[in-house]
C-alpha cells in the first residue's frame, strides 16, 4: 500500500470513528427499547380476549406514548 492510499485510509477510519461516537446511543437505546415493549404489548393484547387485559394494555401504551422521548441534540 502506497502513502497517498494509507493516509487517504486512516482519514477515512477517523472520520467513521468520530461519526460513529457522536451518536446519541443512549436515546436510540432507549426508543428502541420503548418499541420493543409496545411491540410486546401489542402482540399480548392480541393473545388474549379478555376485555380488561386489552383496556389495560391499551392504557399503558397511551401512557408510553403520552411521554415524548428526549429529542436529540443537533450537533454543529
Amino acid at each position: 500500500m502506497n502513502f497517498v492510499t494509507g493516509v487517504m485510509l486512516k482519514t477515512l477510519i477517523e472520520v467513521l470513528k468520530g461519526l460513529f461516537f457522536q451518536i446519541g446511543w443512549k436515546i436510540i437505546l432507549e426508543r428502541f427499547a420503548t418499541r420493543a415493549v409496545v411491540w410486546g404489548l401489542e402482540t399480548l393484547k392480541n393473545l388474549t380476549t379478555n376485555d380488561v387485559m386489552q383496556a389495560t394494555v391499551n392504557d399503558v401504551i397511551a401512557a408510553l406514548q403520552g411521554k415524548r422521548l428526549q429529542e436529540i441534540p443537533k450537533k454543529e
